[in-house]
């Protein structure tokens, strides 16, 4: 086998698809649900327990085993939840394996960063470049979507093609010698945990958890407030999602010599702030443009902070597994949290004042300390 990040780069894609494609259909979704945003957002609220166990237990399956067996093992428990989901119309069955699938996709994303860490961490510009790959995902998932949906198809057909993707790309994984793909230590998910605190990586993982919890909230209320609260058809709604993605895959891919400074977090903390302006400029703006551009200005920079805050989390490490393991589950607490606690708020104050607490957070996410400070765990 040849080393390659080529099925890495493919299951980017493919995640990003499905999360783009969650952006377009989420009102679906709570739709044939029959649940309030706040229901929804409760949904979601059970699957950050199962994303975060997803992500430690990733990290150290990719530890123990390499990122080549937890890649393929992942996509293929992942692949058969989504296979299995997209046939249930029963409201509880549905709902339970929605969980389950969004947990399991934790594993995905976490092994998947592992093996792109593990080949780029000393290069942020490649590494930031590498995350456009989920953007192009998102904008790829989230276009097919809007079309499908437009003209009466299901989104299901989205993820039943997703699902068949993540086998295929599983089976290309298996026979792949991947970045960190041999086995090393025998961890457990404490070691992945305590490794943070040993590192000083502590304020960075919360700092982390609030930029995904952005971007997790932009994915599901993002366009939903276009669509229900100002009264955007499917595809407009899906226009200013997918051009703000496109603007990310294009910041992302583009970034240059400014990206060699990253571990200051400048580059971060520039893109949080950005997204911070966009999300409060989409829930004040009664004019819809306006508030599809703060959409898209707000995909743009929170883009920026995925990447770049991983890439200052494990620079200089050649097995970041437990670095990895230990961030992307801060940060898929994050991510999956982000919904929920939008939707709480939205069902009490209304929608538009669930963006504008996305907004504040963003902007701490950017002004936060995060310099290293190692805890009692160093040795």
């Amino acid at each position: 086998m040849r080393r390659s990040l080529r099925p890495v780069a493919v299951a980017f894609v493919v995640f990003g698809a499905f999360w783009g494609s969650w952006a377009i259909a989420a009102i679906d979704v709570e739709r044939f649900l029959g649940m309030s945003h706040a229901g929804l957002g409760t949904v979601l609220a059970i699957a950050v327990v199962g994303g975060t166990v997803a992500n430690a237990v990733g990290g150290t399956l990719a530890e123990r085993h390499g990122t080549r067996l937890a890649l393929s093992t992942c996509l293929v428990a992942w692949a058969a939840s989504l296979g299995v989901l997209v046939l249930l119309h029963h409201r509880a069955a549905f709902i339970a394996l929605f969980v389950v699938s969004v947990a399991v996709g934790g594993g995905v994303d976490v092994v998947m960063n592992v093996a792109a860490s593990a080949a780029l961490a000393d290069t942020p510009g490649g590494l930031l470049r590498f995350h456009a790959l989920f953007n192009g995902g998102a904008v790829l998932g989230a276009g097919v979507t809007a079309l499908l949906v437009h003209g009466g198809v299901s989104w299901r057909v989205v993820w039943t093609c997703i699902a068949a993707l993540a086998v295929v790309l599983a089976v290309d994984a298996a026979r792949t010698d991947l970045p960190a793909g041999e086995p090393g230590e025998p961890v457990s998910i404490r070691d992945g945990l305590a490794a943070l605190g040993r590192a000083g990586l502590l304020r960075l993982a919360f700092v982390f958890a609030l930029a995904a919890l952005v971007e997790g909230g932009i994915d599901t209320w993002g366009v939903l407030f276009l669509r229900s609260k100002l009264a955007i058809g499917v595809l407009a709604g899906a226009a200013a999602y997918v051009a703000g993605q496109s603007l990310a895959t294009t910041a992302r891919a583009t970034a240059g010599g400014w990206a060699r400074g990253v571990h200051s977090g400048r580059g971060a903390s520039a893109g949080a702030v950005l997204a911070g302006a966009g999300l409060l400029t989409e829930a004040l703006s009664p004019v819809p443009v306006i508030a599809g551009i703060g959409l898209a200005a707000a995909a743009v920079g929170v883009s920026m902070c995925w990447p770049l805050f991983l890439a200052e989390a494990t620079s200089g490490e050649e097995r970041p597994a437990l670095i990895v393991g230990g961030i992307t589950a801060a940060g898929y607490v994050g991510f999956v949290a982000g919904p929920p606690v939008v939707g709480w708020v939205s069902s009490a104050w209304g929608l538009r004042t669930g963006l504008i607490l996305l907004a504040a957070a963003a902007v701490a996410c950017g002004t936060l300390p995060r310099k290293r400070a190692p805890s009692s765990l160093a040795r």
